[in-house]
């Protein structure tokens, strides 16, 4: 019986006094912004935005291009000239 009362007496004083302790410290580490990762969010949420800015740059490019190449397939090819002398050299 004694035993049990010690663990009454010693535990759960104990248990209550890491309870509180704990929920203090997590509100401090929270106002921190959660164990100091909010700087590292932040640096990859402005990255993010970067690759975005790179990404919407490339594909006006790679429009342009696209652009350039149809209208370079839309000229007619001649016989004469560089590619008909071209397209000779290559049937023989």
């Amino acid at each position: 019986m004694t035993s049990a009362r010690l663990v009454y007496q010693f535990g759960v004083p104990a248990f209550l006094l890491g309870f509180v302790l704990g929920g203090v410290s997590l509100h401090v580490a929270s106002a921190e912004g959660l164990f100091g990762i909010k700087d590292s969010v932040t640096q990859i949420g402005s990255s993010l935005l970067e690759m975005q800015k790179n990404v919407d740059a490339l594909q006006k490019n790679m429009n342009t291009l696209k652009q350039a190449k149809d209208t370079l397939s839309s000229v007619p090819s001649t016989s004469e000239g560089i590619g008909g002398a071209m397209d000779s050299l290559m049937k023989k």
